[in-house]
């Protein structure tokens, strides 16, 4: 019995101890629970005290007919070499076969440890680990008792993503609290800065840093499209809506014999479903085509799946299959199904390959490339994570999968492989980003730049230049995002060393986009650092400008006019806040007539495109440019032109009203009432400042500008 009253234990463990005490001493059969502990000691010692209390639950010191049976709660440690729970049981029923289908005997249960020790196994060991989760309904039936599965905070979120099968049979859960028992220190690659926090501020919306998305798989400017994705218990329902028919010539069954194959029917089918949905999207010669081709694959697949055991044909069937797809893709024929059709039949090849270690051996690297497989599966379910915008459940389990999957092609590596570790890496850093966007945005943002810095350390900057130069972004672009939640003056910097060398391996003739994306990024980063370091804020704004006008020469209206729009509205940012710099009214006039003229002709080239395809706040630029206006104007001396200072009125209560109009028709949240808010104080006081300088008149001409529905509130503030 555990001594409550040790230090080992908290009265939050304890409690939780005895309901899962309690859960399993109920003695009901099938059933899954999950014991989750970081502290190895803290759990040797709960499994322990388990398997004492519970061969113990019950009194049979009175004799009836009853109660002469010996409860057994056994302890089992994971097969390493063949991580299968269900068959470790069984095994241990053949080894004792005197505890099997007794009167005197009876087992309460089975609890599983070692799980932890998985992670310093091959990839493929924790894919067939995985994978004989995934398969737990097909064995269920033949179980008699409970199972308890101890594992630790990392692999429950694997189990939870990776193995969802597996997630929906479990009946409990109990967590249990303790640090993780500590392991030898390892040294650290990571050069991140080490600095105190910076003093936050508020600042004018800028542009973010643009990622490089080059990728060595594929692209990802993909067009976006909506999914329907239901999970249901049924195993019958389809990722995708079934498909208007099945093919017709095709067969698909699966005889009685097969009842311990580890493919269930409904996998096949559903692949069928699928290939069918695609090819009923096109018409013609190319639907013949693609028809014939899938066709040929799916009933190799068929036929090979009524052998017993796995082959590695079949497994090489359904790589074929897998990367059919994937060069669809490649070739920029994407659609939804494509990428699930991929994704299941790459995980196939992962289940076929590794379901069972004793045939593990019949498989060689040359005819599974389980590494390639690995990162092209990872791939796909990140562009899969990207392009379902209905649900940020489902993108977040996608992309968490990709995550996983990165990590499990990474334990693949050998150590010649540094090219394909570095792109490895540099696609887990592009991973880690979009995760940030979800959830611990800066636990996540500083995985990324790890990834990003590890990439670049096995990278070669000759034979790989683009590779290195494109890493190099990404990492500044990682730095500035991880600046905007911590160490906001060491991960600006780190981020203008990152974009000033990626600068050198671009040469604007040959890649002039590029090049300009780079110094753009570059603009920003300094103009973020000038808002944390006052004392050479000036030079840290010039150098911004200088960026922009550089990125400003190949980012043209006729060539990137999103691109140009974007870096307009960060030059006019800047020159209004360089004007602050100066004392001198003349050249902050100066000053603020460029941000005028940059964010005007931000504007004009925005108006041809919709909101959604900017990369900034037109609404904002609208209040920024009007600001400038007003500001020439109440620096403006005596004699200076009355009509100029009336014009410049103008245009700073035109601009305020266009935000204001804009803003009236977004949608209702906290950002865009306290958006409305700030620009109708704007509208006041540039009225006020009308009737200031030209008296009741100038006011009156103000007010003929306001719309209707705004007019009762300005007259209340005036």
């Amino acid at each position: 019995m555990i001594d409550i009253g040790s230090t080992t234990i908290s009265q939050l463990n304890w409690q939780t101890y005895q309901r899962l005490k309690k859960a399993l001493s109920l003695n009901l059969r099938r059933q899954i629970f999950i014991a989750v502990c970081d502290n190895q000691q803290l759990r040797n010692s709960l499994v322990e005290n388990l398997e004492v209390d519970l061969t113990n639950t019950i009194d049979y010191t009175e004799k009836t007919p009853n109660n002469n049976k010996n409860i057994l709660f056994v302890t089992l440690n994971l097969n390493l070499s063949n991580p299968n729970p269900l068959t470790q049981i069984n095994q241990w029923f053949t080894e004792n076969p005197e505890y099997q289908k007794t009167q005197k005997y009876q087992i309460l249960g089975f609890q599983i440890i070692g799980v932890e020790s998985l992670t310093k196994q091959p990839s493929t060991v924790q894919w067939s680990f995985i994978s004989n989760l995934k398969k737990i309904e097909t064995n269920l039936s033949t179980l008699e008792s409970s199972i308890l599965l101890w594992i630790n905070r990392p692999w429950l979120n694997t189990i939870k993503q990776s193995a969802p099968e597996f997630w929906h049979w479990h009946t409990g859960i109990f967590e249990f609290e303790g640090d993780p028992t500590p392991i030898a220190p390892r040294k650290n690659k990571s050069s991140l800065p080490n600095q105190q926090n910076s003093q936050s501020f508020l600042s004018p919306k800028i542009s973010p840093p643009a990622i490089n998305t080059v990728r060595p798989l594929m692209a990802l400017e993909q067009k976006s499209y909506t999914t329907i994705d239901v999970e249901s218990k049924n195993l019958t329902v389809h990722l995708l809506p079934p498909a208007p028919q099945k093919l017709p010539e095709l067969s698909i069954g699966i005889d009685q014999e097969r009842q311990n194959m580890l493919l269930p029917k409904w996998e096949l089918v559903e692949l069928a479903n699928l290939v069918w949905s695609e090819i009923s999207r096109k018409s013609g010669e190319e639907k013949t085509s693609l028809e014939k081709q899938q066709f040929q694959i799916l009933k190799q697949i068929q036929d090979l799946n009524k052998s017993k055991y796995p082959s590695p044909e079949l497994t090489i069937a359904y790589q074929a299959l897998g990367d059919f797809h994937r060069d669809r893709v490649l070739g920029g024929e994407i659609s939804e199904q494509s990428l699930i059709i991929a994704i299941r039949a790459y995980e196939m090849v992962i289940d076929w390959t590794f379901q069972d270690a004793e045939n593990m051996n019949q498989f060689s690297s040359s005819q599974i490339p389980v590494l390639d497989i690995f990162n092209d599966l990872a791939t796909l379910y990140w562009m899969l994570s990207r392009q379902i915008k209905s649900s940020k459940s489902d993108s977040l389990i996608y992309l968490e999968r990709s995550i996983i999957l990165y990590q499990m092609a990474i334990g693949e590596i050998n150590p010649s492989q540094e090219e394909t570790y570095a792109r490895l890496q540099k696609n887990l850093g592009l991973a880690y980003g979009d995760l940030a966007n979800y959830q611990e945005a800066e636990n996540n943002w500083e995985k990324s730049v790890m990834a990003y810095q590890e990439a670049i350390l096995y990278l070669d900057a000759v034979t790989n230049t683009q590779d290195y130069a494109s890493t190099l972004n990404n990492l500044g672009a990682a730095y500035w995002n991880l600046a905007q939640h911590t160490q906001a003056v060491a991960h600006l910097q780190g981020a203008i060393s990152a974009y000033t060398e990626a600068i050198d391996y671009f040469t604007p003739e040959i890649e002039p986009l590029n090049y300009a994306m780079i110094q753009n990024n570059l603009g920003i980063a300094y103009w973020n650092l000038a808002q944390f370091q006052q004392d050479s804020s000036e030079t840290l704004i010039l150098k911004a400008v200088d960026a922009y006008l550089e990125a400003l020469k190949y980012r043209t209206p006729e060539i990137a006019p999103l691109a140009c729009a974007a870096t307009k509205n960060n030059l006019g940012t800047t020159y209004w806040h360089l004007a602050k710099q100066f004392e001198k009214p003349q050249i902050r006039n100066q000053l603020f007539d460029r941000a005028i003229a940059a964010y005007s002709q931000a504007i004009n080239i925005a108006q041809h495109f919709s909101p959604s395809q900017l990369t900034f706040d037109l609404l904002a630029t609208y209040n920024n440019i009007g600001l400038a206006y007003y500001q020439i104007v109440i620096e403006g001396n005596i004699q200076s032109d009355k009509d100029s200072q009336m014009s410049n009125l103008e245009s700073a209560l035109d601009y305020h009203l266009l935000a204001y109009t804009g803003e009236q028709r977004t949608n209702i949240n906290n950002e865009a009432v306290q958006g409305k808010e700030t620009t109708v104080n704007y509208i006041v006081r540039t009225i006020r400042t009308f009737y200031n300088k030209y008296g009741i008149q100038g006011q009156n001409v103000a007010l003929t500008k306001i719309p209707r529905d705004l007019l009762p509130k300005i007259l209340t503030m005036l």
